[in-house]
C-alpha cells in the first residue's frame, strides 16, 4: 500500500505514486506468468479499496491502481487470474486481462430504470433461453445481474413501478403472441389439474370459454409454454400449443365478453 511520504509536497507524492506504477508495470513485463482458468471479481477480494498486495489463497495477489479504477467504475468486471513464475518462497498472483462481458441478447428491451440506477430489461435467460426479466442493480449495491421468470416477477401481486412498466410493455410489445392451448387431461380435477390452470393463467391475459381450450396473450413462444406446462401433464395426457397470432377466426355461441376478447386479440 502506498501512503504519502512525510515531509513532501503533493507533487512529490504524485511522482512517487507514478514511479510505483511504472515499477509494477516493469515487474510484470520482466516476469513470467502462468495463466489460470479462474476469473476474479472485485467481491472475490472483499472489494479492496486500495492498490497493493493482499493475502490470497496460498500466497499474495497484487492489485494495481488501474484494476481498482475499473472495479470502482464497473463492480461486476472480472480479470483472469495469473501466477508469477518461477515460484519463490510463496505464490504470487496478479490480475491478467479483463474478461469481456457477454453482450445482452439483441432482443433485450428496457422495462424500467429507477432514479438510483437500478434497471430491469425484458430479455432471455442465458441458461434456459426462456423470456425473462433481467435485473441489474446500481453499482453501489454490487451490480450483480440476475434473471427471473416473468410469471415469478409478476406473482404475488407485485405492483412496483418496474412491475407496472412490464405489464404495459407486455400489452403493447410487438413480441406479444396469441397462443392457443388445448389439452386432454385425465382426470380434469384435483391438485395437479388446479396447478396446470394456475400456470396457464399466469402466462398473460387469457380467454377460456371452451372446456379444454385456452387462448393466452403473452411473450412466450409455443415451445417455452410447452416446457413450462409439461410438468403438470400426466403420462397419458395430451397437450397442444399453437401460435395463432394474426390468424382468421370465427365462432358461434360465445357470450359478448368472450367475443369482444377474441375480436380484440386475434
Amino acid at each position: 500500500m502506498i501512503a504519502p511520504l512525510p515531509g513532501r509536497g503533493c507533487c512529490e507524492v504524485v511522482d512517487a505514486i507514478g514511479a510505483a506504477q511504472k515499477l509494477a508495470l516493469w515487474e510484470r513485463k520482466s516476469a513470467r506468468f502462468i495463466e489460470s482458468a479462474m476469473n476474479l471479481s472485485w467481491s472475490d477480494l472483499n472489494k479492496v479499496q486500495e492498490a497493493g498486495d493482499y493475502p490470497f489463497r496460498d500466497g499474495t495477489i497484487t492489485v494495481t491502481f488501474a484494476e481498482l479504477a475499473i472495479w470502482k467504475k464497473n463492480p461486476g468486471a472480472q480479470f483472469q487470474l495469473m501466477r508469477r513464475y518461477p515460484i519463490q518462497s510463496a505464490f504470487r498472483y496478479v490480475l491478467g486481462k479483463q474478461i469481456e462481458e457477454k453482450l445482452a441478447p439483441a432482443d433485450t428491451e428496457l422495462i424500467y430504470e429507477s432514479s438510483n440506477g437500478d434497471s430491469w430489461c425484458l430479455t432471455r435467460d442465458p441458461v434456459t433461453g426462456a423470456r425473462a426479466v433481467m435485473h441489474r442493480p446500481n453499482p453501489q449495491s454490487g451490480g450483480e445481474v440476475s434473471h427471473i421468470e416473468i410469471e415469478k416477477f409478476l406473482s404475488e401481486g407485485e405492483n412496483g413501478p418496474e412491475h407496472q412498466a412490464l405489464r404495459r410493455l407486455m400489452e403493447t410489445s410487438a413480441r406479444m403472441a396469441t397462443i392457443l392451448i388445448a389439452y386432454d387431461i385425465h382426470p380434469a380435477e384435483g391438485e395437479a389439474y388446479d396447478d396446470l390452470i394456475k400456470k396457464i393463467q399466469s402466462l398473460g391475459t387469457w380467454w377460456h370459454h371452451l372446456e379444454s381450450t385456452w387462448i393466452v396473450k403473452c411473450v412466450h413462444a409455443p415451445g417455452e409454454i410447452r416446457d413450462q406446462l409439461k410438468s403438470h401433464i400426466g403420462g397419458e395426457d395430451q397437450l397442444l400449443v399453437i401460435d395463432i397470432s394474426g390468424d382468421t377466426a370465427e365462432w358461434v355461441g360465445v357470450n359478448d365478453a368472450g367475443s369482444r376478447w377474441l375480436k380484440d386479440t386475434i
